[in-house]
């Protein structure tokens, strides 16, 4: 996390623990990671919790940056606010097409190649990361409990499209002053992005 994080506002949601499949699916809206020019898609999904190698090889099988499949994790991020979303195995013929290194690759419009290093020596790149299925699902709650950036305005109107999910909070703590879900969104006026974690009872 760079210094524009500093000073963002830190919300805790405390939920059940059968609550968290539930949870877990925030994380198709994108969460905001800031990362270094040159950066890989490879680099970026190792530095998140609970993504070893193995994982991403072997679990990782649909890969998408600015809306075109990637078969080689070694591509670099590129874009001024890319958007990079990962998933397990999808079903049917598209999930064949869109899968890493597939025999139907041909079928896709191509990205292009993506091997030069960034002119950019300073600063950071900010990437929107969605997670999908069952990668959101195994990892998402680690992920969760330690704390995600998210876009401010994003996830207000998850909380107001879905308040049913929301009910099932047990406390909620804005820089670790208890509030309601009410007050809530007048906690976060003005805020561009704000640090979520979720968190089971069991280990709050």
């Amino acid at each position: 996390m760079d210094k524009r994080s500093e000073n963002i506002i830190q919300l805790t949601l405390h939920v059940p623990a059968d609550a968290m499949d539930g949870f877990t699916t925030l994380l198709q809206n994108g969460i905001e990671i800031d990362v270094k020019p040159a950066t890989s898609v490879g680099e970026l999904l190792a530095s998140l919790n609970g993504f070893t190698p193995q994982y991403i090889a072997e679990r990782v099988e649909t890969i998408f940056l600015n809306g075109f499949p990637v078969d080689n994790p070694a591509m670099l991020i590129s874009g001024s606010h890319p958007v990079l979303a990962i998933s397990a195995a999808m079903p049917g013929l598209a999930g064949a097409i869109f899968r890493k290194n597939s025999f139907h690759a041909p079928l896709r419009t191509s990205c292009g190649k993506n091997d030069e290093k960034k002119k950019q020596a300073n600063g950071t790149i900010p990437v929107s990361l969605k997670l999908f299925n069952m990668v959101a699902k195994e990892k998402g709650e680690a992920l969760l409990a330690g704390g995600c950036l998210f876009n401010t305005e994003a996830l207000l109107k998850t909380i107001r499209y879905r308040p049913q999910l929301f009910t099932q909070v047990l406390q909620c703590t804005c820089n670790n002053r208890t509030i309601t879900m009410d007050y809530l969104p007048y906690c976060l006026i003005g805020e561009n992005r704000i640090l979520l974690k979720v968190q089971t009872a069991r280990s709050s």
